[in-house]
């Protein structure tokens, strides 16, 4: 479903695609190297006086190498292949948020200069906006024939919530963007969306993506006794996420990457006080709709990794 605050430019790193060796010549190394162990073994073994433990030998001294170099050429083949698929993921990432800044602006979105860090959220204006505190000093006093302050909006209704929270599927999911630019109306759902949508977009970096996550189902009472302030042991299935690669990866980038650790932290409260508000209104089912959202499921994922459910 994957905004630091300090923004700091990234050093260039080579390209995931530029890694590695490309499969057919690592094969076609692979088979020279073979080759040429196969002619080095036949050039200096002595078949004529040579016994069985001595050929033994000469054949470990020759080919023990040769197996060495084709598990690193393999190793090599592997690392392209995946910086390839990975480079496909980025595009697809890529196309799917400037698509939703498209949407929400009216404007194409400029494309990322290569080896740069990748582009900021597309709520990243709107929420450094949101954090930047008045200054008392010198704010102006309100004159009387100021135009009248806008009505407070109408509470989302719970369904077009659950779907905001889920995201658009695609460039193409016209009802996803409407949820989401409903959403980004209300002022208690707006902090929440754009949090989501930074931790999301910074575990899409790390390849992982709330769709492809399997967590166990919790019954909808553990997530009302959330929502109604339990911690620790009290609400445990609610850290349904078993994948160790995931919870590992995002373990790490918790602990090495403060901006990260901020926008995680700033998540889990959004979500906290989001899911508040809206469970007292929400019947099982709902409840349960909102648990398999890709929102819902980054919750899951880092609320774990938190100690969330487990203090």
């Amino acid at each position: 479903m994957p905004s630091d605050p300090t923004r700091a430019a990234r050093p260039a790193q080579v390209p995931a695609a530029e890694r590695g060796i490309r499969p057919g010549c690592a094969r076609a190394v692979s088979v020279l190297i073979w080759l040429l162990g196969v002619l080095v073994f036949v050039a200096l073994a002595d078949f004529a006086t040579m016994d069985a433990l001595t050929l033994a030998v000469l054949g470990a001294a020759v080919f023990l190498p040769v197996i060495v170099l084709s598990i690193g050429l393999l190793i090599g083949a592997a690392t392209w292949a995946l910086g390839q698929e990975t480079r496909a993921l980025q595009g697809t990432l890529d196309e799917l948020r400037r698509a939703m800044l498209t949407r929400e602006t009216g404007a194409p979105p400029t494309s990322p200069a290569p080896d740069t860090a990748p582009p900021p959220t597309l709520f990243l204006s709107s929420r450094a906006r949101r954090a930047a505190s008045p200054n008392p000093a010198t704010d102006q006093p309100r004159l009387a024939l100021g135009p009248e302050p806008r009505p407070a909006p109408q509470p989302l209704d719970p369904d077009m919530l659950i779907r905001a929270l889920d995201f658009p599927e695609d460039e193409n999911d016209t009802a996803g963007f409407d949820a989401l630019r409903a959403a980004l109306t209300q002022p208690r759902l707006a902090p929440l969306i754009r949090a989501a949508q930074d931790v999301l977009t910074r575990l899409a970096q790390e390849g992982i993506y709330m769709e492809d996550l399997r967590p166990d189902r919790a019954r909808p009472e553990f997530w009302r006794a959330f929502a109604q302030g339990a911690r620790g042991p009290q609400i445990a299935p609610l850290g349904g996420i078993h994948d160790r690669s995931c919870l590992a990866i995002t373990a790490g980038r918790m602990r090495s990457d403060a901006g990260f650790r901020a926008s995680a932290h700033l998540f889990l409260r959004e979500f906290d006080q989001v899911l508040a508000d809206f469970e007292p209104r929400a019947d099982d089912t709902r409840l349960t709709a909102l648990a398999d959202t890709r929102t819902a499921r980054a919750f899951m994922l880092l609320g774990r990794v938190a100690g969330v459910f487990s203090r």
